[in-house]
C-alpha cells in the first residue's frame, strides 16, 4: 500500500503562511554543524488486536557529515521469525523545541496555537493522525508511526522496530502495512514494572520553558535503545539521531500505550538541509532550521540549539499515545 497525498507540516505552512511572512530575524551564529541521515518511520492506530507478520531482514543506515559519532546507533535487523506486535500513534505533540514565525507583525509561537484562526502545528499533526484528508481521500490515514515488538514481552527484554506504515481509513478499523520503499528501524528494548522508564534531561530543554513542558514516562513501561530514523512527514524528512523511545503500558497483554516521549536529534546541518516544499507560498524552498529558536532567520529571540558529540542541533521531545493495530507487514 502506497500513501500518495499526507498532511504534513508543510501542509500546516500551506494553509497558516498564506496571510504570514517567513520566520526572520536575528542570523544567530550556530555550532559547528553535522548530517545524521537514517530510515524513514511513520504509522496509524486503532485499539484492536495484531496479526501474526512474516519477518524479514531490512537494514537501515545512519550517516553523519561531521566530525562527531552518533552513539547507539542500529542498523535495521529484525528479529528472524518473530511476528510482530503492532502499535500505532494515535496522539503526538511536540514539546521542544518550538516552532516560530513572522504573522503581519511580531513572532509567534505556532506549535501550539496557529495564527490567524488556522491549526497550529500540533492541531496538524493530530489530524493527520486521525483522518484521511487527502484530496481526493485515498482511503488511507495521513500520518502512521509505528512500534513493531518481535515480540511484545511486557516483563523482560526483546527486539522492536519503529516504522513508517501506510494504514486503511477510518482510524476505528484501520490495517496497518509498510510504507512501500521505507525501511525498519530496529533495535532493543527493556522494561520496568515500576519507576521511570525516561524523562527529560533538563539541560535539553528550551531557555524559553514552553509550557507544557515534556512528560515522564512512568511504570509498567518500556523504552528503546537508541537508534537512528527519519520522521516522514510526507512532503519532507526529519532525520533523527541517538533517539530514544519509551511509552507506559496499558493493560497486560497492553491494547494502548500512554505517556509516550520520543527523544531524538536534529543536527543543524539537516534542518539547514531539509527545504519546505517549493510550492509553498512565502516558506517555499526555505530551510526547517529557520522556523527553529537559533536557526539562521528565526525570529525567535532565544535559542534552543543543543550540543551533541560536538555537534550542533536541536534535541527534540515529543509526546504520544499508541493502540495495538492488527499488521501485515514485515
Amino acid at each position: 500500500m502506497v500513501k500518495h497525498d499526507t498532511l504534513t507540516l508543510g501542509c500546516f505552512a500551506q494553509a497558516a503562511l498564506l496571510v504570514l511572512a517567513a520566520c526572520q530575524g536575528d542570523d544567530s551564529a550556530g555550532d559547528e554543524s553535522a548530517t545524521g541521515t537514517t530510515t524513514t518511520t511513520s504509522a496509524t492506530t486503532t485499539p484492536e488486536t495484531t496479526t501474526t507478520t512474516t519477518t524479514t531482514t531490512t537494514t537501515t543506515t545512519s550517516t553523519s557529515t561531521s566530525t562527531s559519532t552518533t552513539t547507539g546507533e542500529t542498523t535495521g535487523t529484525t528479529t528472524g521469525g518473530e511476528p510482530a506486535d503492532a502499535f500505532r500513534f494515535t496522539e503526538i505533540y511536540v514539546r521542544d523545541p518550538h516552532f516560530f514565525i513572522v504573522p503581519l507583525i511580531g513572532c509567534q509561537d505556532i506549535t501550539d496555537v496557529g495564527p490567524i484562526g488556522q491549526p497550529s502545528i500540533n492541531d496538524q499533526f493530530n489530524t493527520a493522525v486521525m483522518s484521511d484528508a487527502s484530496d481526493p481521500q485515498d482511503g488511507m490515514l495521513d500520518l502512521n508511526f509505528m512500534l513493531l515488538f518481535r515480540p511484545l514481552v511486557q516483563d523482560d527484554a526483546g527486539q522492536f522496530d519503529f516504522a513508517t506504515g501506510d494504514c486503511t481509513a477510518p482510524i476505528e478499523t484501520t490495517t496497518c502495512d509498510l510504507k512501500d520503499g521505507t525501511n525498519l528501524s530496529s533495535g532493543k528494548y527493556s522494561t520496568m514494572g515500576a519507576g521511570v522508564c525516561q524523562m527529560p534531561n533538563p539541560g535539553e530543554l528550551s531557555p524559553a520553558n514552553y509550557d507544557p513542558k515534556p512528560g515522564v514516562t512512568n511504570g509498567p513501561c518500556f523504552k528503546g535503545d537508541p537508534l537512528s530514523f527519519t520522521l516522514d512527514l510526507g512532503d519532507f524528512q526529519l532525520p533523527f539521531i541517538d533517539a530514544e523511545v519509551s511509552a507506559q503500558f496499558v493493560g497486560d497483554p497492553a491494547d494502548q500505550m500512554v505517556e509516550g516521549l520520543m527523544h531524538g536529534f536534529l543536527t543543524e546541518e539537516d534542518a539547514n538541509n531539509t527545504l519546505l516544499p517549493m510550492d509553498l507560498p512565502i516558506v517555499g524552498g526555505k530551510p526547517i532550521a529557520s522556523l527553529l529558536p537559533g536557526g539562521q532567520g528565526c525570529c525567535a529571540g532565544h535559542d534552543d540549539r543543543d550540543i551533541n558529540n560536538g555537534v550542533s542541533g536541536w534535541w527534540f521531545y515529543i509526546e504520544f499515545k499508541a493502540a495495538r493495530v492488527p499488521w501485515t507487514g514485515p
